[in-house]
């Protein structure tokens, strides 16, 4: 289905043909750079109440995104976001050089045992970190979090 019926007329690429007609076809693709999309991810982890990042230091460069953070533990889960500005900043930590220069950032977050939570932010933020910890020493298991963010 060409608009034109001439070579540099040709659309053909540009159109799906659909049970509901003809469509624009719209392809995308995952972690597009030239699109500014940022995905990090946290491997699964075992939190238990001493805080803990689960997602590490991950460059925004003033993007503003979303956290999604799946549960499957039998412990509710405490979430914090943290942000750095300054130039070449360390990995967050709560003690020692990573804790000069990471703030925390908006409410502490609670997930439940076996739940998921999506926690968009609208702040530009040079870096970010989601930390994870529990009211108790009883650990949850199998906590894993993904960061989205874009232009």
């Amino acid at each position: 289905m060409a608009l034109k019926d001439s070579l540099s007329g040709r659309r053909m690429d540009s159109f799906v043909q659909t049970s509901e007609g003809t469509a624009t076809r719209v392809v995308t693709t995952f972690d597009d750079s030239s699109a500014g999309l940022v995905y990090s991810s946290g491997t699964t982890a075992s939190v238990d109440d001493t805080a803990v990042a689960l997602v590490e230091k991950t460059e925004l460069n003033g993007k503003t995104g979303s956290w999604f953070v799946y549960n499957s533990g039998s412990q509710s889960l405490n979430l914090a976001m943290y942000a750095a500005y300054a130039s070449g900043a360390v990995d967050w930590s709560a003690t020692g050089e990573g804790a000069k220069v990471w703030d925390k950032v908006g409410s502490t977050i609670s997930v439940a045992a076996t739940e998921t939570k999506h926690i968009p932010f609208n702040n530009r933020y040079r870096y970010v970190a989601l930390v994870g910890y529990t009211d108790t020493g009883t650990p949850t298991t199998g906590v894993v979090s993904y960061l989205y963010a874009s232009n």
